[in-house]
């Protein structure tokens, strides 16, 4: 699992992925990747929860199309590129935490609850960037399309290769385990760079640009634009939070090009990208761009990471916002956000609660004499109830409220009496907001001006917030916009008032001017209909 990801479950996008040990809270590394398979007929290869069966024909990435490669050994630099070697060792294990397995007449079952020596596979990568997969047991390749999944092929042909979609949301942190640095983008330079500490604030925030559709999506894909004829197919692009992608030069650009299009490929539990020149993008430079060579080597190995919530607490009586300091009590006193007013926000879904931790790794905590203080322990004193009222925010710890004296000072009293004890938190580290559920992505479907629900590929909505703390999204020039039947639409001049609640680890829900909270149908709409929160759409962002 991702190093800060949340417990995963079927209710939400399945998580990522690789953990490297950089900090002190952080868990030990394990080696596996989550992808969805995709076949010649470009359908999901899917876990049916009848009898555990096998077919091939998700149209859309879900959790049922959601698969563990959980590698046996893992695979650093100099691991086999394309087409060399005899292939990375692994086990594929579904969402249902079941191996896949084939006997040595090719039938494919995926019922066992542990390995064993029919679930053993190797992993083959090719120029294209698709891959096969190759029982270690019977020497033969996992193929086919429907219901007809076998594993009896002796060789990979088109009917036997894959393509490998990354099951993240596109909201990710870029990691080098080599550097043990995070990627940022340096806006004032205009490139990115492999060179944090920590994935802080909006510019460590690298957004997964999907090309998996091509020429077929001309309404669909991610920009509302056509794609020109040259632009080849599923392949990765990189954006930063002012929506521009990273060229093979380490430039940013506007437009999605063959240059910012990058294969795929798997070196163990870690990653490489690579463009059309067969040149690997790399960390080792002052920016991030492609480089020559055969295979990748450590420095152009990457994992990705989801990216959980950082928040900044404004106070409402003041507009001052809370800063947090080792060993020191809090304040809401700073007139702008830096390191220090940034906290991450995690959450204890089962006790619906949430506690605050700052850039250095301590916590939000209510101490001696009811004073809010910052505490390197992760105690019951950390975790607090958010208790929403429009768009503003009370933190009850107990039967007390977090509040401010005159000073600035944080100390939690017995009761929530006004303006002191109300706080905004603003969402600091998504520029760009990619929202998905059950149903499917937020994007735009044939009427390209309403938002649908169910889609395969997203929009980006850009975030903008009022000194009120409601929040505006945006879509290129346009704003979302409240129908007279609740349909969210993309055709405003001016600007719409939103707000955000976060939900759980992973989930937030979005309440509407008409004082309903969105929904996602099944069908396609994306309307504001639920009357309280419970009905609302959990967005995982």
């Amino acid at each position: 699992m991702g190093r800060f990801c949340p417990p995963v479950g079927l209710a939400c996008w399945p998580q990522q992925l690789v953990p490297i040990q950089a900090c002190p809270w952080l868990p030990a590394m394990t080696v596996s990747l989550e992808f969805g398979l995709v076949n010649a007929a470009n359908r999901y290869l899917t876990a049916e929860p009848f009898r555990f069966q096998v077919a091939a024909t998700g149209k859309q990435l879900k959790p049922r199309q959601v698969w563990v490669l959980q590698f046996v050994s893992p695979h650093g630099a100099g691991a086999a590129g394309p087409g060399e070697g005899a292939g990375q060792k692994l086990h594929l294990v579904s969402a249902l935490k079941r191996f896949l397995a084939s006997d040595p007449n090719g039938k494919v079952t995926c019922d066992q609850d542990k390995p064993g020596p029919q679930t053993f596979f190797l992993l083959h990568q090719y120029p294209d960037g698709k891959v096969s997969f190759q029982n270690e047991q019977s020497k033969r390749y996992l193929g086919g399309a429907e219901e007809n999944v076998t594993c009896f092929a002796q060789a990979a042909s088109e009917t036997e290769k894959w393509t490998l979609h990354l099951a993240v949301h596109p909201n990710v942190a870029m990691y080098s385990p080599n550097r043990k640095r995070y990627v940022r983008c340096d806006e004032k330079a205009g490139v990115l760079r492999c060179d944090r500490d920590l994935p802080w604030g909006a510019e460590s925030v690298i957004t997964i640009y999907y090309d998996f559709k091509g020429l077929d999506s001309v309404a669909h894909n991610a920009d509302r634009r056509e794609f020109s004829p040259y632009i080849p197919v599923k392949k990765y692009g990189l954006r930063n939070g002012a929506g521009k992608l990273l060229a093979s030069n380490g430039s940013l650009v506007s437009e999605v090009t063959p240059d910012t299009l990058y294969s795929l490929e798997i070196h163990g539990g870690l990653i490489a990208l690579r463009d059309d020149e067969r040149k690997y993008l790399t960390g080792r430079e002052g920016g991030m761009k492609t480089v020559k060579m055969d295979k990748p080597g450590r420095d152009e190995l990457f994992s990705v990471e989801s990216s959980p919530a950082q928040v900044s607490m404004r106070s409402f009586s003041t507009n001052k916002f809370i800063c947090c300091r080792p060993g020191a009590d809090l304040y809401a006193n700073a007139m702008a956000v830096g390191n220090t007013e940034i906290f991450q926000l995690l959450f204890d879904d089962t006790a619906k609660k949430v506690c605050f931790r700052g850039h250095c790794g301590t916590y939000m905590s209510l101490g001696p004499n009811d004073c809010i203080v910052s505490s390197t322990k992760q105690d019951k004193n950390v975790w607090f109830d958010l208790q929403y009222q429009d768009q503003k925010v009370t933190l009850r710890i107990g039967d007390k409220y977090v509040s401010m004296r005159p000073n600035g000072q944080l100390l939690a009293i017995p009761k929530a009496a006004g303006k002191s004890e109300d706080f905004l938190l603003v969402l600091v580290n998504r520029p760009l907001l990619v929202l998905h559920s059950d149903a499917g992505y937020v994007g735009v479907g044939a009427d390209v001006r309403r938002l649908e629900g169910n889609c395969v590929s997203y929009v980006a909505s850009s975030l903008s917030l009022t000194e009120e703390g409601y929040y505006n999204f945006q879509i290129g020039s346009k704003y979302w916009a409240l129908e007279k039947d609740g349909q969210i639409s993309i055709t405003s001049d001016h600007p719409t008032n939103f707000t955000i609640q976060f939900a759980s680890a992973s989930c937030l829900i979005i309440r509407a001017s008409n004082n309903k909270f969105l929904v996602a149908e099944q069908g396609g709409r994306l309307v504001a209909v639920a009357s309280d929160p419970s009905s609302a759409t959990l967005f995982h962002y």
